[in-house]
């Protein structure tokens, strides 16, 4: 069965050739600790016991009892009588959680993905596991074992930036050390992978040792925290199930829309009734058909820009303007000095599901007054600049062939110079600047709006079945929410000054 596992191409799931190893990799192992739970689980029912068959797996399932009884996996922490192992996974959230507590946030769009990919996979492997199991078990104990697996690998399976594997790549539960909780603001240990000089044949076969390092003194009596790396709220939310608490401060992220949602193409002329509803002068930038081929130029364009200015020899500062200095940020996480574009589910006011695609930008938030963050809100800024310059020349080229009746594509050559900001006819930063703003200020509404929705939808589902679960989850969506208002309202913030001393 395991070798069976492995075989499955998972075509449905499959992306890039590096994300399908890598999500190979974590599907694998969660089936691996599904079976040897259920195998464990049955090990240890009287009523069962005679009907397992011996063999490897079973072994296996016996030598790391220890370890599987230490995970909160189901079905056997479900016999108990104790709360669900998971309740705030998004796994174990129920559709109207996941529709209305996370509407509007980018949140809620990860979970979409995460429960359809896990579904997708365990829809694969359904049929071996009932084939092994449901003589002694129900469907529903052998599909909770393997959602609570995914679960457990999703929260508590190591990545491997340490290097175990030859090529660098790799997925692993490390017992006790993935019992470390998190804390990105003052960890006391930190984790490394130890194998000795030269030893590739270790490394190539996994083997080696966790060395566990203390970072400060540690109390009698402390829990050791590790950090998990950098991850925005809303990445971790969708594999560990909960959101860092903010302390002092910490690096946040939140989404901002590239593109109006309906754009308007002839902004100066007065448009009926009529001509909206057929559409004559506007453009529906929720369809994937219409904002596909720009989202994908302004990436090109930004990439472009990069060059241009490289062989230019110019200042790398994107935003052409020295008369504001940025302090280094040399603590800036390196996710953030890329562009990043994501699709953003759009609450559900349209016919069918729409999305928006929306580039990610991210910056420092504190608790409390933040004067000592603003370089770092001006630094995000500048970071996304390049896109939205590119944006706004993509916007002035539709509007132009609009009104000339020119049917011919955009020039992508003209969004690479504007996003480098080498177009001595036109500043391209005030348009952009302009989408920014528009679309921070569209987003802020839509959090704030359906943040309220959610917690009249709550108040009315508790007063009919109040669930601790419930509101624990509850408690992991206003934590996402906060997180993305709190970057947009600082950047706003900063924008509103930015643009007052300009």
């Amino acid at each position: 069965m395991l070798v069976e596992m492995w075989d499955k191409d998972l075509t449905p799931v499959k992306k890039s050739g590096e994300e399908t190893q890598e999500g190979k990799r974590l599907a694998v192992l969660a089936g691996i600790v599904a079976h040897l739970q259920l195998l464990r689980y049955k090990d240890r029912s009287p009523a069962v016991t005679s009907e397992i068959k011996e063999g490897f797996a079973l072994e296996e399932s016996r030598r790391l009892g220890t370890f599987l009884d230490a995970m909160p996996l189901l079905p056997q922490h479900s016999t108990k009588g104790d709360r669900h192992p998971f309740p705030t996974h998004f796994l174990f959230w129920t559709d109207d959680e996941i529709e209305i507590l996370l509407r509007g946030t980018i949140a809620q769009t990860k979970a979409r993905e995460v429960r359809a990919g896990v579904g997708l996979i365990v829809r694969e492997w359904s049929k071996s596991f009932l084939k092994e199991h449901s003589t002694t078990l129900s469907q529903a104990d052998i599909l909770n074992a393997i959602f609570s697996a995914f679960a457990s690998v999703l929260s508590r399976s190591f990545g491997d930036a340490a290097g175990r594997d030859l090529d660098g790549k790799g997925r692993m539960l490390v017992p006790v050390v993935d019992m470390l909780n998190h804390d990105s603001e003052n960890p006391n240990v930190s984790w490394k992978w130890h194998v000795g000089v030269g030893d590739e044949e270790m490394i190539a076969e996994g083997k080696g040792d966790i060395a566990v390092t203390t970072l400060r003194d540690i109390r009698k009596g402390e829990e050791l925290c590790k950090c998990y790396g950098w991850r925005p709220a809303w990445d971790i939310a969708s594999s560990y199930g909960f959101v860092p608490r903010l302390v002092k401060e910490r690096w946040e992220c939140s989404v901002i829309p590239l593109f109006p949602a309906i754009l308007d193409l002839a902004p100066d002329v007065f448009s009926t009734p009529m001509d909206k509803a057929r559409g004559d002068s506007s453009l529906d930038l929720l369809l994937e058909a219409n904002y596909g081929p720009l989202v994908q130029a302004v990436i090109a364009a930004v990439d472009a820009s990069v060059e241009i200015r490289s062989k230019m020899n110019r200042n790398d500062d994107p935003t052409n303007a020295a008369q504001i200095p940025i302090e280094s940020d040399s603590d800036r996480p390196h996710q953030l000095n890329r562009l990043e574009v994501l699709s953003l589910f759009r609450p559900p006011s349209y016919p069918f599901p729409r999305r928006q695609p929306v580039v990610v930008v991210g910056t420092k938030i504190a608790m409390g007054a933040d004067t000592r963050n603003q370089n770092y809100h001006k630094r995000a800024i500048t970071s996304i600049l390049p896109a939205f310059r590119a944006a706004a020349s993509a916007i002035s080229q539709l509007r132009h062939n609009h009104q000339n009746s020119i049917s011919s594509p955009i020039a992508a050559s003209q969004m690479a110079i504007a996003a480098a900001s080498i177009d001595n006819n036109t500043d391209w930063d005030i348009p952009a600047l302009c989408l920014i703003r528009d679309g921070i200020d569209d987003r802020i509404q839509t959090l704030l709006q359906d943040g309220k929705d959610a917690e009249l939808w709550l108040e009315k589902a508790t007063s009919i079945n109040c669930s601790e679960d419930s509101y624990s989850r509850a408690y992991v969506s206003r934590n996402v929410r906060e997180a993305e208002l709190k970057v947009l309202e600082r950047i706003r913030h900063e924008l509103s000054e930015w643009q007052v001393k300009s």
